[in-house]
Order: structure tokens, then C-alpha cells, then sequence
């Protein structure tokens, strides 16, 4: 009798045990289900962290660029990560950053091409163009203006204007169709969006837009002794 009656409490405890040991599977899943969301987010952080600063980096190279060279490097059109021109001129003022001539990082974290434009008065090889006085040597001077405008929002407001250079990374989703923010970044002309990332369904911005500062470079010639 005693041992018929331990043999049923053995057998339920054994269930409950099993009850416990699903319950606990299960919130151990839900625990981790809810740890992929921003697990991702960190990652994706990361991965626009690293690649603002690749394209920090990028524009250092630039700089000095401008500094040994007088201008500022043409697209790369060619995909060879080297800067295309033609007669004097860029082959076109849209294309890839040119990182072999440049000596950079060839792509952002994603793995993707960076994207560049410039405008064609600093990138010439005609001294001065669009001011009065011209430094021999210099494509640009302390008047010239860039033509790259940088606004908040597609037809919304201005952030950045008279740009001479502006690179950009598409981000982790450069292969979906564009929103309508971020097909302003790829549309071939002068204007483009900057604005804080979303991935919201609709309104999807991951690109990652940074603008060389005017003031910046022109004191950086004017340091070195490039410009009067």
C-alpha cells in the first residue's frame, strides 16, 4: 500500500516537473525573442557608426587631396574606385567615391560603394572659377560657392547649401525600392535629404549623407599656404 502510494506521488511530481520545465522553455523563448529587437538595433548602430566614420576618413583623404592637387577629386564613373575625367573636366559630377585615388575604404559596412558628388568649379582645372581673382594652381577660390543643396525632407527645408562635395552610403537597405526621401539621394542632381533614421513601413531612411563643410576647407588652403 505505502509503495503504490509513492509510486503515485513520484509519478506527479515527475509531471509537474515537466509542466515547470515548459514553462520555464517558454519564458526563456519570450526572453529571447525580445532581446533580437535590440540586439539588431545595436548592430545597426554599429554598423552606422563604423561607417561615418569610414566616411570621415574618406574626407580627410579629400582634404588632402585638395591640398597636393589644388581641386578636388572627380567621381569614379568607371567603377574601378579611380576618378574619371575629361578634359579638365569630371566625366560626370555623379558617381563613386573614388577610394583607389583616394587611398580609402572602398565600402561602408554593408558592404555597398559609396556614393559621391562634387561640384564641378572645385574639381576643374581651371584656376579660380567663378570669382574675380584666380590662385594659379587652384580650382577654386575664397568666393566660389558649391552647387550641392541639403534639406530636411524631399521639397522640405534647407540644412546645408553652396556644398562643394557630399558622400553618402545607402545604408542596409540599398537594395528595396527607395522611399521618397531617399530617392532624392539618388536621383542624379544637386539636392539631397538628410534626416534621422527610421524604419518606419512608408518612411524607410537609413542613408547616411555627410557634406564637406565650405568654411573648412577653404581655411585648411588658406593654412596651407594654397590659398591667399
Amino acid at each position: 500500500m505505502i509503495r503504490q502510494i509513492m509510486q503515485k506521488t513520484t509519478r506527479k511530481q515527475s509531471g509537474f516537473s515537466l509542466i515547470e520545465i515548459s514553462i520555464v522553455l517558454v519564458i526563456v523563448g519570450l526572453l529571447l525573442g525580445g532581446m533580437m529587437m535590440p540586439l539588431s538595433t545595436q548592430m545597426e548602430k554599429s554598423r552606422r557608426n563604423d561607417t561615418r566614420a569610414m566616411i570621415d576618413q574618406a574626407f580627410e583623404a579629400i582634404y588632402g587631396y585638395a591640398l597636393m592637387n589644388g581641386r578636388l577629386p572627380c567621381p569614379d564613373t568607371s567603377g574601378n574606385g579611380m576618378e574619371n575625367r575629361s578634359g579638365g573636366n569630371c566625366t560626370s559630377v555623379n558617381g563613386g567615391l573614388p577610394w583607389a585615388s583616394l587611398a580609402t575604404a572602398n565600402a561602408d559596412a554593408w558592404g555597398q560603394t559609396f556614393s559621391y558628388r562634387v561640384t564641378n568649379a572645385y574639381a576643374d582645372t581651371v584656376d579660380g572659377t567663378g570669382c574675380g581673382s584666380a590662385t594659379s594652381g587652384v580650382s577654386f577660390s575664397l568666393c566660389s560657392n558649391g552647387d550641392i543643396q541639403v534639406l530636411d525632407a524631399r521639397g522640405g527645408g534647407q540644412v546645408a547649401s553652396n556644398v562643394p562635395a557630399i558622400i553618402f552610403s545607402r545604408g542596409k537597405n540599398w537594395t528595396r525600392a527607395p522611399s521618397n526621401d531617399e530617392a532624392e539621394n539618388t536621383d542624379n542632381d544637386a539636392i539631397f535629404v538628410s534626416k534621422n533614421y527610421s524604419s518606419a513601413a512608408g518612411s524607410e531612411f537609413d542613408d547616411l549623407i555627410v557634406w564637406m563643410v565650405p568654411g573648412i576647407l577653404s581655411n585648411r588652403m588658406v593654412n596651407a599656404g594654397r590659398l591667399p
